[in-house]
């Protein structure tokens, strides 16, 4: 039987315009749309049975929209924001400049899709394969990025804006509501670590930060989750933007103590927030990464 895989539509009029007066045609975006269609089609002959249905076409732009996470470091907020706003991902991914906005929800369903579906995750790193030879990829040593070594970065970014966010703004409600309390808990290096440049510069993009980073962040999370319980202040405890913390913190971080030293110590959930354990089980990872922090 003949196999006549979903492809991509054209690419619209009013896109292909405006992206012919900004990019050249050796930009890898450009280069992408352009090809998009015969790599599809390649990757759709070694495929699984669920790339003959009509949905292959979500997975595809799917698996697409995590790719240009990973390559600009972008958080699913972010990414949403981008697709908006930016021509050249609307030239790869072939949508008209007025193409609504995607939801930040399914690129974590997406992800999850791929964590717990081998086939669906070898067929991306097929499509991994295929984009680092039109340059949108870099490889390491001769090899394209592994897929769940991408899948793991962009969610890794993603958990840690929403982590942020939420210390953000238990410390801004907390400002408000008990700011002579919050002055005399604060330690010092809440200033920098929690300032507005943070905020608009939350994502990490190697092995360093995120070691460095993450523990201190859950241990900061640790602290003022403890001085909350001990003033003993329902005017405090009762704040929605507390039990949000109280949330983040069960679900991105995990307690543990040393047997080695006994101490207690904090660490980032490495392969998957405790939500999606939930809902896709424990995957398992190559080179699982640990980021823990000694002491108190």
């Amino acid at each position: 039987m003949t196999f006549h895989p979903i492809l991509f539509p054209p690419i619209p009029e009013d896109t292909a315009e405006y992206a012919a007066a900004l990019f050249s045609e050796e930009y890898a975006y450009v280069k992408l749309g352009r090809k998009i269609n015969s790599i599809l089609f390649d990757l759709s002959q070694s495929g699984g049975e669920f790339l003959r249905d009509r949905s292959a076409i979500i997975y595809y732009i799917y698996a697409l929209l995590t790719v240009f996470q990973y390559v600009e470091g972008l958080t699913n907020r972010q990414l949403v924001e981008a697709t908006r706003t930016r021509v050249d991902f609307k030239y790869a991914l072939r949508l008209p400049l007025n193409y609504p906005n995607f939801e930040p929800g399914r690129l974590c369903e997406f992800r999850q899709q791929l964590y717990r579906d081998p086939t669906r995750q070898q067929v991306f790193q097929e499509l991994l394969y295929r984009l680092a030879g039109i340059g949108l990829l870099e490889e390491k040593c001769g090899q394209s990025m592994c897929a769940l070594e991408v899948l793991q970065a962009v969610c890794t970014n993603t958990r840690l804006e929403t982590v942020l966010e939420t210390v953000f703004q238990v410390l801004e409600t907390l400002a408000v509501t008990d700011s002579e309390w919050l002055r005399q808990i604060t330690l010092p290096h809440w200033y920098e670590r929690y300032s507005g440049k943070a905020r608009l510069n939350s994502h990490l993009t190697s092995n360093k930060d995120w070691n460095w980073s993450l523990p201190r962040i859950g241990q900061d999370i640790q602290y003022l989750l403890a001085e909350i319980d001990r003033a003993e202040l329902t005017s405090i405890s009762s704040l929605q933007e507390v039990q949000d913390l109280r949330l983040v913190a069960q679900e991105q971080f995990e307690g543990f103590t040393d047997a080695g030293s006994n101490e207690k110590l904090v660490q980032f959930r490495v392969s998957s927030c405790a939500s999606c354990d939930r809902r896709i089980g424990s995957p398992t990872h190559t080179g699982d990464r640990k980021f823990v922090l000694h002491g108190g």
